[in-house]
């Protein structure tokens, strides 16, 4: 009988059919479980490519000895100079660089989703914690002003109280001196 009873209470109190039966619970845990990232169904692939060509231009420039009419003459991208038999080889060459950039975002929109819900919510309740915060401080300047008018009424009944209870006595003292 006790085992029939504890299965009994096992199955009544199973939190998986609770969370199926409701449905808002059922939003909320849905929500973790994509916050978490155990779930991932409608991720984009975002892939971003990038080229880069970069061009320098070198000048090589040789010079050699050779015995020879002076001549200049440009062939291409090369000059050929001969001059006193002093020849001299000067080409511009080019060097190509090229640079190929991949770029790969991964991105889960339901979980972004969530996120900027929880963001909106957060940024809500900041908003209406200042202003309860300056509607406070407001409440305490007033409660300050009152305390110190307070203060104020309290010396008052102080001084009356001991001018009443030593009477006698002040007007003795008054008297003396006029």
């Amino acid at each position: 009988m006790k085992y029939l009873i504890i299965i009994l209470l096992l199955v009544a109190c199973n939190p998986v059919k609770k969370v199926m039966k409701d449905p808002e619970k059922f939003d909320k845990v849905a929500q973790e479980v994509v916050k978490r990232g155990r779930c991932i169904n409608d991720t984009t692939i975002i892939t971003e490519i990038k080229d880069t060509v970069i061009y320098r231009d070198s000048i090589i420039e040789k010079i050699e000895e050779i015995p020879c009419k002076d001549f200049d003459t440009t062939i291409g991208r090369a000059r050929i100079k001969v001059s006193s038999g002093v020849l001299t080889y000067t080409a511009k060459d080019s060097v190509v660089y090229k640079t190929k950039t991949i770029t790969n975002t991964v991105r889960d929109r339901e979980y972004e989703r969530i996120l900027l819900s929880d963001i909106r919510m957060l940024k809500d309740t900041l908003s209406i914690e200042r202003n309860d915060a300056k509607i406070l401080a407001s409440e305490f300047k007033s409660y300050k002003l009152d305390a110190r008018i307070d203060m104020a009424k309290l010396w008052v009944i102080i001084v009356a109280l001991v001018i009443f209870a030593f009477r006698k006595q002040i007007l003795s003292i008054w008297r003396f001196f006029v």
